[in-house]
């Protein structure tokens, strides 16, 4: 029983310092200024923007 709890202990202490780096790594990316788009980006394309003639549906 006393290794099951260790072995349970040392897995739940190696997930905290998984999360804790996985916080501190995210906060550091957030701080980073958003890339505009290029005006050279390919546009969404809705349905009610082409004709159903023109495109065939995926089966």
């Amino acid at each position: 029983m006393i290794t099951f709890f260790s072995i349970l202990l040392a897995l739940l202490g190696i997930n905290v310092l998984l999360l804790i780096f996985s916080l501190k790594s995210n906060s550091q990316n957030s701080k980073k200024p958003f890339q505009k788009t290029s005006k050279n980006t390919v546009p969404k394309l809705y349905s009610e923007q082409y004709s159903d003639s023109e495109y065939k549906k995926a089966v």
